[in-house]
């Protein structure tokens, strides 16, 4: 696990750690925070705090998905194909490594707001919610990996989900208030509930268990069809 988190380019140096720990964090915070003040004239805690927890999974989808296309871009991937595809230890350093790093991020960003005066029951369903949503993220970011990795550009997935989490999590506007359709989308992605709970307190956030383990058996799918198609062709594994 040492060794995933020496790659990760943010925990080089200080600074990088701390523009990525809590300076684009909290950029996305000030960002959905004056969007709500428009429309409520008042500064809401609730979108401050939901905002960090879904960074926390959004860091966790990009730690993920970045360590797989790091060993794709070094072969080590070819390597894993043929000698141990299914290495629980070669995963479990992955996940372990995503999780303890967004789990660091928002613990710290959890604490600054605190400081500033969060209300502290908000910021307990907060916590109480990290956990779910760094397994999101961890789910989405191995789906983002394996999904993408043939393609020409290894983040194209990771890109396109990344985009859309901060609406279909309900982070701004709580889902209930979305139109059907719109509703009807944001279910099919493991955050909602989650934020909902976070926010109101009172949203199911079990059901993002379910939508989680959807995403995983697309993903282990995906992955076996990968292993299956790269094995067949030995010019690609050696």
């Amino acid at each position: 696990m040492w060794l995933q988190l020496s790659s990760l380019p943010y925990l080089q140096n200080w600074r990088t750690g701390f523009v990525n720990f809590m300076l684009i964090p909290f950029i996305n915070l000030a960002l959905l925070v004056l969007i709500d003040s428009q429309y409520t004239n008042a500064f809401n805690w609730s979108v401050a705090v939901a905002a960090i927890v879904i960074a926390s999974g959004g860091l966790a989808m990009e730690n993920m998905t970045g360590l797989f296309v790091m060993d794709r871009d070094l072969g080590i991937d070819r390597e894993l194909l043929v000698q141990r595809p299914f290495s629980l230890a070669y995963w479990g350093a992955k996940v372990a490594a995503a999780a303890l790093t967004s789990l660091l991020a928002v613990s710290v960003n959890l604490l600054v707001l605190l400081a500033f005066g969060a209300p502290v029951q908000l910021l307990l369903r907060a916590v109480a919610m990290v956990p779910l949503m760094i397994l999101s993220g961890v789910v989405l970011g191995f789906f983002c990996g394996v999904a993408a990795w043939k393609n020409n550009n290894p983040y194209f997935y990771l890109n396109l989900i990344g985009t859309l989490t901060t609406i279909v999590s309900g982070a701004l506007v709580v889902i209930t208030k979305y139109p059907v359709w719109l509703r009807l989308f944001s279910r099919l992605f493991p955050f909602s509930q989650t934020i909902g709970f976070v926010i109101t307190g009172q949203s199911p956030w079990y059901l993002d268990l379910v939508i989680d383990g959807l995403w995983g058996i697309a993903a282990g799918l995906i992955y076996l069809f990968q292993l299956r198609a790269t094995l067949k062709n030995s010019v690609h594994v050696w």
